[in-house]
């Protein structure tokens, strides 16, 4: 067992935890990573097909079937962990299983007679990268994005997600946690928009410098089970979920070319594609030709966990380098 396993069953703590989006990869390994720290999960989840084996006979687990965008009622729960989005998809796509699952998820809470504390599985990407220079660090206190429309459905959906999660714990006044996690990487998860762009067999490298903004996923997962114990314990907070040993996107990509790809990669940088934008005023519909993404993905920034660390009181499972060996080992290619 863990030190993490260990601490969280030292604190006694056995909450009643409501799990959306429990059969994504993030979310098998939160489920995982609760039952190890004691807790009971109800998993709201569309499709039980999708449930490992083990959950079914495993009696602190109990499944219920449901589309969120159509739930009205929640079993009882000390705390909602809504892990529930989609991670790509067009801006229908998202409006549906983002925005309207999660005020569906939000009204039904507020109808409970007892209203849980919320913890949301959001998203760095939600940060504005107009008011930041080269070399910045990126933290709680950045400015969010104020032109979403200029970003992808993603980012605007995971705002509006936001938004609605704080309006409703301030009518249930409850505590609400915002994890905004960063890139979520490990074993078949080592691609991310912040490396550059694939065309076929070709990679474009747009930028050398600058922190990756990497989450990996057991770390992701641990700090969504602290959270809901902090949640559990009264307290409310925003904090970023990253790594502390990031690399630099030079250090990834030769890391990454071990699993045998990019084979070829072309220098192309971002600045350019920056120009772009400004003399088309971001009006072009490829998204790395609007500004405020290609700032976003693109521009060398750092990214800082203090508050991660301090206040959810999270310690990294091990460093860059081990983890990067184990996801190459068990499989790494996008």
């Amino acid at each position: 067992m863990t030190d993490q396993a260990m601490q969280g069953k030292e604190t006694g703590q056995v909450l009643r935890l409501l799990i959306t989006g429990a059969t994504g990869a993030l979310g098998c390994e939160v489920v995982r990573q609760c039952l190890v720290a004691g807790h009971h999960l109800t998993l709201v989840v569309r499709d039980p097909s999708r449930c490992p084996p083990a959950w079914r006979i495993d009696q602190r687990i109990t499944v219920v079937e449901r589309d969120l965008t159509s739930i009205t009622e929640l079993p009882q729960a000390d705390v909602v962990l809504h892990l529930a989005a989609s991670l790509s998809g067009d801006a229908a796509k998202q409006q549906k299983n983002t925005v309207e699952a999660t005020q569906s998820l939000m009204c039904a809470a507020q109808r409970s007679e007892v209203p849980p504390a919320i913890v949301l599985a959001g998203s760095m990407s939600v940060y504005s990268a107009m008011h930041l220079s080269a070399g910045d660090v990126v933290d709680e206190t950045r400015p969010l994005e104020d032109q979403p429309h200029l970003r992808d459905a993603y980012c605007h959906a995971k705002l509006a997600q936001e938004q609605m999660c704080r309006d409703a714990a301030v009518a249930m006044n409850v505590p609400l946690q915002i994890l905004r996690i960063g890139a979520i990487w490990g074993p078949g998860r080592l691609w991310n928009a912040h490396l550059g762009v694939m065309l076929g067999p070709v990679f474009l490298r747009l930028e050398n410098k600058g922190e990756l903004p990497l989450s990996h996923i057991r770390h992701a997962a641990q700090a969504l089970r602290l959270a809901a114990e902090a949640a559990a314990r009264g307290q409310s907070d925003v904090i970023n979920v990253v790594d502390s040993d990031l690399p630099d996107r030079t250090t990834y990509l030769a890391q990454h070319r071990r699993t045998g790809w990019p084979r070829l990669v072309l220098p192309f940088p971002w600045k350019i594609l920056a120009l772009a934008a400004r003399l088309t005023r971001s009006c072009l519909p490829i998204g790395l030709l609007k500004l405020p993404t290609i700032r976003y993905r693109m521009m060398p920034l750092r990214f800082a966990n203090t508050a991660l660390t301090e206040r959810l009181k999270w310690r990294p499972e091990a460093g860059f380098q081990t983890l990067m060996d184990e996801a190459v080992r068990r499989g790494g290619k996008p």
